[in-house]
């Protein structure tokens, strides 16, 4: 075999070994929040003496040439990671994307979708139950929970899921006909199992999507209904296996990077560790692409950059996958009000540094005048819900957007001053008004050079 055939053969393995993630933000990173990689080092062909269970006689048939592949995989490790260096960085994994044919109508989406919760829609079995699917731009694959998984049958295989917070075995199914609407999906041969419902991007790729916040509706659009002068400004997509990206720079500026399209991340946006001061940064005014924004949040997740659900619920969303083109189209500046059904809404977790916002001005923040222009960053918290422990930094990170705060602590940087006003904020109950309790000023490297009075 010519080194040219073996790349080849490597390159045809891609999107099936694409990692998946599926929780509260996700991508094609190894996200601090979700954890649902796909791994197929265990997928191999059946040899005598396994448990009958693990495979399918479908399964089997494909085994052969999977088989072969993996191997060549295991023994040429090197070129498969300049492969996937290369590609990502040069040019998109996918070749053209089929364009579905069936298209399905209007559907709802839920009323607190970008406001406190993901976004959801109801897709139709073969048998006519209905279930939510989670609409998720960050999983390249679609998943579905136990209850769909006992209608499956017996599994093609199984995976290992990889993720921050360890690993887990996953199975593979065969996809079953899901139906959005009237209309069937276009979708991957397999679904994997896990502790959720996603609808992912194996079938949202197929399709040019609408989603209208405001109207609480999603729709697909036919060819000739996307008309670009009317959906806003238009971004090229770009795809790392079935993962969209856009070649711009994030929420908190910099030079431009590849910024995940991620409807499944529950915050305005995600960035380096290296670019936040603290566990998540409060922007309370932001310029993005020229279009105004306030009280935007944005956490510190690795290397990660990411454009999350709650920003894109600000716009008009037209995602036209085929073509490889997103459009957005500003409806509000503010993020969307919470809603009192559920339990986290973004009013609560925008409370607190609203009432810190509100003592700077009314002058009432020590280290700070009312004009002073400043960066917001969370830096800790304790809740009166479950509360993980501040080691795990993965778990801590993500509890902040799923409790309700008992306190926080907050570092707050003013322009062309290197020094660091800390305020830590507090309330009795969840019903009682938040009090300013302590302030101090550090250096750079956190030693305290002034403790300030509070009232």
């Amino acid at each position: 075999m010519t080194i040219i055939e073996l790349l080849e053969r490597v390159r045809r393995i891609e999107v099936r070994t694409n990692r998946l993630v599926n929780d509260t933000m996700v991508g094609a990173y190894l996200s601090h929040f979700k954890g649902r990689g796909m791994d197929f080092e265990e997928l191999r062909e059946y040899i005598p003496g396994d448990d009958g269970s693990d495979h399918q006689e479908s399964f089997q048939r494909r085994a052969p040439a999977m088989t072969t592949i993996i191997s060549t995989v295991r023994a040429c490790g090197t070129i498969l990671s300049l492969l996937f260096l290369c590609s990502c960085t040069t040019k998109p994994h996918l070749s053209d994307i089929t364009a579905a044919t069936e298209l399905p109508r209007e559907v709802s989406i839920n009323k607190d979708a970008g406001c406190g919760s993901f976004l959801y829609v109801m897709l139709r079995m073969e048998d006519g139950e209905e279930f939510p699917f989670m609409v998720d731009t960050g999983s390249s694959a679609t998943v579905v929970d136990q209850t769909i998984q006992q209608k499956l049958g017996k599994r093609l295989g199984t995976g290992t899921g990889f993720g921050w917070e360890g690993s887990h075995k996953v199975d593979a199914y065969a996809a079953p006909k899901f139906y959005l609407g009237d209309a069937r999906l276009l979708m991957g041969d397999k679904v994997w199992a896990g502790g959720s419902r996603i609808l992912g991007m194996d079938c949202l790729k197929h399709y040019c999507v609408q989603i209208d916040f405001a109207a609480g509706k999603m729709r697909i659009l036919k060819p000739d209904q996307v008309s670009a002068g009317e959906l806003g400004k238009a971004y090229p997509l770009i795809f790392k296996g079935n993962i969209p990206y856009i070649h711009h720079s994030g929420l908190l500026g910099g030079a431009n990077t590849n910024l995940m399209i991620d409807m499944g991340c529950r915050t305005d946006g995600l960035a380096g560790k290296d670019t936040i001061k603290g566990l998540v940064q409060f922007l309370p005014e932001c310029i993005w692409d020229g279009q105004t924004y306030s009280n935007l949040v944005v956490a510190a997740v690795g290397q990660a950059n990411v454009l999350g659900l709650n920003f894109f619920a600000r716009h008009l969303v037209t995602l036209d996958f085929p073509k490889r083109m997103m459009y957005l189209k500003q409806t509000t500046i503010s993020f969307l009000p919470g809603d009192n059904s559920i339990k986290i809404s973004n009013d609560e977790i925008e409370a607190p540094v609203e009432f810190l916002e509100s003592l700077q001005a009314k002058g009432q923040l020590s280290g700070l005048t009312k004009n002073d222009r400043v960066a917001i960053c969370l830096e800790d918290y304790s809740n009166f819900d479950f509360q993980p422990a501040a080691t795990n930094k993965v778990a801590y990170v993500r509890s902040y957007f799923n409790s309700h705060h008992k306190s926080a602590t907050f570092g707050v940087s003013k322009e062309d001053d290197s020094s660091i006003c800390h305020y830590l904020i507090a309330r009795a109950s969840q019903d009682s008004p938040w009090k300013l309790q302590k302030a101090w000023k550090s250096d750079p490297v956190g030693k305290t050079i002034e403790e300030f009075s509070t009232p």
